[in-house]
């Protein structure tokens, strides 16, 4: 036996089986935000849905006084809620949108532009209106 042999590392038989782990990287900030919507949506209920609209303006409906959540294939959630106030809500693939209200993990939904629909994934969710009418205005 040469000297040389006794300096070698032994390799174990289980790394031949273990796939070599990728280097880690840092989330960009697009990945990291959603990473932590997702997680803070699965630690706990949102108590209220925050409705931001185009123009700046944000109304919050308590989760506790949605009544009824209506999915409509052609691109529709419709809101209804205990003192009459409905929200419409219209855009594309709204399907986990509403699966996420009622479910009460969405913490808000918001109207979206014409660039920013371009520039989604042709599976992403994208709103292109919101309606609130407020039951005071219906009758």
């Amino acid at each position: 036996m040469k000297d040389s042999d006794t300096h070698t590392k032994p390799t174990l038989a289980v790394n031949k089986y273990l796939k070599p782990q990728p280097p880690r990287r840092e989330p960009d900030a697009e990945e990291a935000k959603d990473a932590y919507e997702n997680a803070h949506a699965v630690s706990r209920e949102a108590l209220m849905l925050e409705i931001r609209l185009a123009n700046g303006e944000m109304v919050s409906f308590p989760y506790s006084a949605l009544r009824k959540a209506r999915y409509l294939p052609q691109g529709v959630i419709e809101l209804r809620f205990f003192d009459g106030d409905r929200v419409i809500v219209e855009g594309k693939n709204l399907l986990r949108l509403h699966d996420s209200i009622t479910q009460h993990r969405q913490r808000f939904i918001q109207e979206g532009t014409d660039i920013e629909r371009g520039l989604k994934d042709d599976d992403a969710v994208h709103i292109d209106r919101i309606l609130i009418m407020e039951a005071e205005e219906e009758q």
